[in-house]
């Protein structure tokens, strides 16, 4: 064989390869994505948008839509931008349906804008797409799944710091209420024709939103012979509170007025989960390692000595993204406040 042919011969070789190495970079296959209904490849939120464009506007800017490009995510303390290649998994992974409903999720290398999207669960191993209900008569036509809206779908990325296990442990499972019917609450659709269907909210309220920590949570303060008693009670959280990520952190503060003034703000307790690594204890009296989390439906109580000069009371609970920010910080929510007056 001459050199000029051997030549042709290679050139052909690496464009086939090269062709494929393009193929499943843009979502092929190993990426979840392949032809579904109608022989069209589904492999971008974008695509959705055009029949979906409430849904689509919901999700955008929503912490799935974001979970990727988050400045907050890439945090040194955080992923490291991402130099934490585990935290991928979750943050731009492939298609729910294609690793497993429930089993850990792989990352992918496409659509780095999309973070957590559409085709992450509504993507079918076939490259079909999945939903409530079989819909044969529109465009995407999907099929329905039972494990597409399970608990299931949500373990595969929230169960890494267990999550779901502490939802299944709670009286929520029990009852049927599930994820969906607090983070996709159920919202009324308009139809181009005008007429109404129901569906589910696409914002994925959560830790980041205020309203939705508020209603996990009840605070107290009050006075009780000579101590000041702060109570909270996890009432509206199907799993722990705080939960998630092990950066996460909710302080009961107090302090005391006299007649001099207001007091400095003390830290009467932390819940949380520790880091792997802590060797202190999150708490006085907890061992370390220990987890401190509020599990669905208890509540926790701590006794605070008032001293003889003390006029009022004033408590605060405060929510806290990461356990290193203060009061000032943007990522401290500040969730209520209680004053208690001294006679």
């Amino acid at each position: 064989m001459n050199l000029k042919a051997r030549i042709t011969i290679l050139v052909a070789v690496l464009g086939t390869f090269g062709g494929a190495i393009a193929f499943l970079s843009a979502g092929g296959p190993a990426n979840g994505a392949s032809h579904g209904a109608g022989g069209k490849r589904w492999e971008s939120a974008a695509q959705c948008r055009e029949c979906h464009q409430d849904v689509y506007e919901e999700w955008h800017g929503s912490h799935h839509q974001i979970a990727f490009s988050n400045p907050e995510v890439r945090l040194p303390e955080m992923s490291d931008n991402f130099r934490k290649p585990e935290c991928m998994d979750c943050h731009l992974p492939r298609p729910l349906a294609v690793t497993g409903f429930g089993k850990r999720t792989l990352p992918r290398r496409t659509h780095f804008d999309e973070g957590v999207s559409c085709i992450t669960c509504h993507l079918a191993p076939d490259g079909g797409i999945l939903g409530r209900n079989d819909r044969p008569e529109v465009p995407c036509q999907p099929k329905a799944s039972a494990e597409f809206f399970a608990v299931d779908a949500c373990a595969s990325c929230h169960n890494q710091h267990w999550t779901t296990d502490q939802w299944r442990a709670s009286h929520y499972a029990a009852e049927g209420v599930d994820c969906a019917a607090c983070h996709m609450p159920a919202v009324d659709r308009v139809r181009k024709d005008g007429s109404k269907r129901l569906g589910r909210g696409h914002v994925y309220a959560g830790a980041h939103d205020k309203a939705m920590l508020q209603k996990a949570a009840e605070f107290t303060a009050a006075k009780a012979g000579q101590e000041l008693v702060l109570s909270l009670k996890n009432v509206g959280a199907g799993h722990n509170f705080p939960t998630e990520e092990r950066h996460r952190a909710v302080d009961m503060v107090y302090r005391f007025v006299t007649a001099e003034g207001q007091g400095t703000w003390t830290r009467a307790y932390r819940f949380r989960q520790p880091y792997r690594d802590e060797a202190e204890p999150i708490n006085p009296g907890n061992a370390s390692g220990e987890n401190t989390q509020l599990p669905a439906g208890a509540t926790k109580e701590v006794r605070v000595p008032i001293p003889a000069e003390a006029k009022a009371i004033e408590a605060r609970l405060w929510y806290r993204l990461t356990p290193f920010c203060d009061d000032a910080d943007p990522r401290s929510t500040l969730l209520f406040e209680r004053r208690v007056e001294l006679p």
